[in-house]
């Protein structure tokens, strides 16, 4: 039996859905929320196995055999499954595309563009979720488990969303002319700002209003615009 939600709101459930399926409109299944947690990027199962092994063990004037954390790790099957499958990796990018719209969800409750309520089970009443809630170290926590503990009180409630429209997508997708010129912009803003893909995302739908790029059209510009691997060299080391 599903939880009752009271008339004028949505569920944390399906108003994750809605914003799923503005954020990533050809991506989005709906089943996001099965994926697990704690899933690795191909790219970063690469980095673990590419780790070289320390030296030493027999030659004279090298420390004892060991064996290293690198190479174990890089040897060892990942705890989660085999990161190199590719329904791993499916699984992965859902359970990204899941936590992206919940952290978008928990930003606009935070911000006020959305408004939350908490209903107890026992007396029926709903009490408006505030803004402070947002900036808790475990709001993330109540958004996916769809609960919050009642104000005054030691029990908890159900999480509910004010009902909100659906917004329109906008256009049509991005005419192929322009990836090139979406390309340029993109390497102009990280020569100066690094940012994740993600981040890159929101700066292409920011930059590109009236177009709805796809995630195939993200794939596409991402292979022109790759991530930088390691970490940037400070300025005062010496070379």
């Amino acid at each position: 039996m599903t939880e009752f939600v009271p008339h004028g709101y949505i569920s944390v459930h399906e108003a994750v859905n809605r914003l799923g399926r503005e954020l990533f409109p050809e991506a989005w299944t709906g089943e996001e929320y099965e994926a697990r947690s704690g899933l690795i990027s191909e790219e970063e199962w690469l980095k673990i196995t590419d780790l070289a092994p320390a030296r030493g063990g027999g030659a004279p004037g090298s420390a004892p055999l060991r064996t290293p954390i690198a190479a174990s790790a890089a040897t060892a099957p990942h705890r989660t499954g085999d990161p190199s499958s590719s329904s791993y990796q499916a699984e992965y990018r859902a359970r990204k595309r899941y936590e992206d719209t919940c952290d978008r969800l928990r930003a606009k409750l935070e911000a006020g563009d959305l408004e939350a309520a908490i209903l107890d089970p026992f007396t029926g009443n709903l009490h408006r979720a505030s803004i402070t809630l947002w900036r808790r170290f475990d709001a993330d926590r109540m958004i996916e488990k769809e609960r919050a503990r009642i104000p005054h009180s030691l029990n908890s409630g159900s999480l509910v969303v004010k009902k909100f429209p659906v917004r329109s997508q906008p256009g049509g997708p991005l005419p192929t002319s322009r990836i090139g010129e979406v390309i340029d912009a993109l390497r102009g803003e990280l020569a100066t700002e690094s940012l994740t893909r993600p981040q890159q995302k929101d700066f292409i739908r920011k930059r590109f209003p009236n177009y709805r790029v796809t995630e195939r059209q993200f794939d596409k510009i991402f292979q022109e615009v790759p991530v930088p691997t390691g970490r940037p060299k400070k300025s005062y080391k010496k070379v």
